[in-house]
C-alpha cells in the first residue's frame, strides 16, 4: 500500500514538473515583449529595426540617471522627467545633440513606463526638428540590443 502511494505520488510529481516546464517554455519571455510590428504601431512610435536605419539619430534615455549610467544605449543622452532631476538642466546639456539631429528616438524602461511620451512631447515643443521626426521607441529599453 505504501509502495503504491509512493509510486502514485512520484508519477503526479513528474506530471506536475513536466507541465510546469512546458508552461514555462510556452510563456512569452521578457525579451520577446520588445517584438515590434511596424504596421500596428500608434503614430509617433517606431521599432528599433527601423530606427537604427535612420540617419543621424539621437537616442534619448528617459529613465532615471542611475539606469542610464549603468546601461544606457551607446551615445544616448539623458533627458528624463524623473523627479530627482532638473529637466531644464538636462535639456540644456542635451540641446547640442538635439539641434544636430535629423531624428530623435526616446526610450524608457519598458513599453508602458510612461516617461517616453512626455519627454518626446517636450522635445517636439522645442521645434528643433519636425515633430514627425521625434519618436518613442516601441518596447522601451528592452527593445534595444543588450551588450
Amino acid at each position: 500500500m505504501i509502495r503504491r502511494s509512493l509510486l502514485e505520488f512520484t508519477v503526479l510529481l513528474a506530471v506536475a514538473v513536466g507541465l510546469s516546464v512546458g508552461s514555462w517554455q510556452l510563456s512569452p519571455r521578457e525579451d520577446e515583449g520588445a517584438k515590434c510590428d511596424p504596421e500596428g504601431l500608434e503614430p509617433g512610435y517606431i521599432c528599433f529595426d527601423e530606427a537604427k536605419t535612420l540617419p543621424e539619430v539621437v537616442w534619448v534615455d528617459a529613465r532615471p540617471r542611475e539606469l542610464w549610467e549603468r546601461n544606457g544605449y551607446p551615445d544616448s543622452v539623458l533627458l528624463t522627467d524623473h523627479p530627482s532631476e532638473d529637466f531644464s538642466s538636462l535639456m540644456a546639456e542635451a540641446f547640442e545633440h538635439l539641434i544636430s539631429a535629423q531624428t530623435v528616438v526616446v526610450y524608457c524602461a519598458t513599453e508602458g513606463c510612461g516617461s517616453s511620451e512626455p519627454v518626446a512631447q517636450k522635445i517636439k515643443e522645442l521645434d528643433l526638428l519636425p515633430a514627425e521626426q521625434v519618436f518613442v521607441l516601441h518596447g522601451g529599453w528592452k527593445a534595444l540590443p543588450q551588450k
